[in-house]
This record gives structure tokens, sequence and C-alpha cells, in this order.
């Protein structure tokens, strides 16, 4: 995150890549990676009229890379996939009604366990393919109120859907060691369009509102259970490269896209627009191997993404900007680090009375680097 997102064209032995999971070729074969990040966000959201600040905090991943033969190179993760999170109430004026609320509300997520595999094909070329098992639980509450009105009933349905389904990456990557000692990186990343096994249970009712705010249930309209669907998972893909020097620096860039105008939920498309993301970053170490200054030894990181999001609501499309910085801080006598970073962003516009959002996000993440599976030469 400190670099700006960068991970598909990044090859390194000492984290695991889950987004590209050809590069876990990097790893050795007497290593083992462990990984893991929290997220926390902070996020002031505004309109021409309004203000409002949310925060939140999140697991951001926890990942084991190893080897499992010269030529075969393994990890296994467990990393939130998505996460919803909102509560609107849109009010509006009806001649013959009065006052009308739009309420929506929605929680729960998504998260992926997935094995990550990199295979070696030929010198510095590699495939990878990433089996992950998605799953959660996603709440989302719409109601109709009618303040003002005798005549008119509330109503209100609630839908729980569970997801269960396997999801499927695939890699290849490019490394070449220069004559110079340059790091020559090329990755790609590709997953083709899935249908995603969900089912859902969904409630809905008339209701009248007590003093107290109560929903005093009048009749039921919808109920049921179970409901079998899939939503499509659109295709996506990815390429990145990077340039650097080891335990120096590094630089690269990258370019993700996925055909989100092809995304349905239980057979009904949405208004969803393809995404677009660009990524720049990099990282540099004044001298990783001195021993007289610490300062000289902690790898400095910065970057920047745009992200033109799936969304456009009032012909406005909703686009996202983001600086990030960051730093990683080595452990003594160890590869292991201690990482941090910030992302400074805004996102959404305040034209056609919509919300803009400017976003803080801070991440805290320890890699930890172990020589394993060595045999011990006396006992």
């Amino acid at each position: 995150m400190a670099m700006g997102g960068l991970s598909y064209g990044i090859y390194t032995p000492y984290f695991v890549n889950s987004a590209n999971p050809a590069s876990l070729a990097a790893f050795d074969t007497l290593s083992f990676v462990f990984d893991a990040g929290i997220h926390a966000r902070q996020v002031s959201l505004s309109t021409t009229r309004l203000t409002q600040t949310a925060n939140y905090a999140s697991l951001g991943n926890l990942s084991f890379g190893f080897p499992v033969t010269g030529w075969w190179k393994s990890s296994i993760s467990l990393n939130p996939y998505s996460m919803t999170g909102y509560k609107v109430v849109d009010a509006q004026t009806d001649p013959f009604s009065g006052r009308v609320n739009f309420l929506y509300e929605g929680t729960g997520g998504i998260n992926q366990l997935s094995s990550g595999n990199s295979f070696k094909i030929a010198k510095g070329l590699s495939i990878g393919v990433q089996a992950g098992y998605l799953f959660g639980t996603l709440n989302k509450t719409s109601a109709t109120e009618f303040p003002d009105s005798l005549l008119k009933i509330n109503y209100k349905i609630n839908t729980s859907a569970q997801v269960h389904d396997f999801y499927f990456n695939y890699g290849l990557f490019y490394h070449k060691l220069l004559s110079n000692g340059i790091d020559y990186n090329l990755g790609m990343v590709f997953s083709n369009q899935t249908n995603i096994n969900i089912s859902q249970n969904r409630f809905g009712y008339t209701y009248f509102k007590s003093a107290t705010g109560v929903d005093l249930t009048r009749d039921t309209i919808v109920n049921t259970e179970a409901e079998k669907g899939v939503f499509i998972m659109p295709m996506n893909a990815g390429f990145g490269f990077s340039l650097g020097k080891a335990d120096k620096w590094l630089a690269g860039a990258e370019i993700q896209y996925q055909q989100w105008e092809k995304y349905a939920w239980f057979g009904v498309n949405d208004s969803l627009k393809n995404s677009l993301r660009v990524s720049a970053g990099g990282s540099y170490t004044p001298s990783y191997s001195t021993v007289s200054s610490y300062w000289q030894r902690i790898t400095y990181r910065g970057g920047l993404r745009y992200n033109q999001s799936y969304l456009e609501l009032r012909n406005t499309r909703i686009n996202e900007f983001g600086i990030s910085i960051g730093v990683g801080l080595p452990l003594p006598r160890t590869r292991s680090t201690v990482n941090l970073a910030a992302e400074f962003g805004s996102r959404g516009s305040k034209s056609n009375n919509l919300i803009k959002e400017n976003f803080v996000k801070f991440t805290l993440g320890l890699s930890i680097f172990e020589r394993w599976f060595i045999i011990r030469k006396y006992d």
C-alpha cells in the first residue's frame, strides 16, 4: 500500500505477494515467510450542505509462504475480499403523501481463503494459479416510510445472502537480472468471468412505526429461505513492471482493468461501469548492510494511484485518487520487518448533490522471514 498498491510486477523473497501467484517463484528453497497486517481508515464525508466523519479498522492480510520443491513455491492466505458498511436516508417530499423517507442499510463482507502456487517453466519465467474460496454474509435492508401520511403504509425488505464458492486467479512472471545488477520484472494477472454460488433469505413486510421507533409488523409480503442463485464475478486483468537493485531501490508501475458491466446478481444486471486503476511507486534503502546507523537500514516507500471506479451516479463517474508513504523498519539480526504506511486520498464529488470522501488510511504490517528446512550438520 505504501507504494501506491504495486503488486503485479513485484518480485521479492521477503514478502508474500498474493496479488500475482506467479511471483512466489522469488522464494528460495530454505525460507519461510509470514505476513500479517491490519488497516485503519478515517473518512470525512461531505455534500454541499452536510459533513460527517466515520472510521473503521479491519484485518488486512494473514499469509504464509514456503517452497515445496526447487521449481514449485506456494502460499496460504486469508484476506478480506470485500466489505459492506453503509446507512443512508434519502428524504424526499411528495405533493400527495408529504414526506417520504427511503432508507438503505448494509453490513457484512466477503473473505477469501486462498492457496497460491508458482511453477518455474524456464529460466526467469514462471506461471501461477491461485485457488481462492470466497465465503461470508452480506446483509442489506431497504425501506420506504411515509411519516406524514395516514393512508400509506411503510414497507421494508431484509435480504441476507451467503457467499460460498471457489474463485481462480492466474499469473505470469518474468524476472531477469541484467549485467549491471539491475533486476527487470514483468508480471501479468488474469481471472476469467466466473459464476459465484450464493444463497439468500428475503423477508419483506408492511409495518407501522411505534412511538419508540420499533417496527410493528402488519403483513408479510415476501418470505423466502435458502434461495439459490449466482452472481457474476467479472473478468479481471492486470499488468505491471518494476526495475530495481536488490536491497537498494525499486521503481514500478501497473494497470488493472475489470469488466464490471458484465456483473449481475441473481440474473439482474446493475448500472456499473468497467473500472480502471493505474498505480506507480517505489522504495529506497540507503544502506541495508551498514551496522553504524539504523536509519540507513530503513526502507522508505512512496507511491500514488488513480482509480476510475465502477460507479457512475447522476451522470458523474466516482473516481478515487491516493498518495501514499511508508517505511519498512528492520528487526535486529534478521530480514524481518515492521511495515508502516499511510495513504491520503479522496473519492467522489460534490457535483449533482453527490458525496465526496476525504480519507486517511493507515496500515501496520509484520513480515517475518525465517530460514527453515535446513538439515543440521551436527546434533
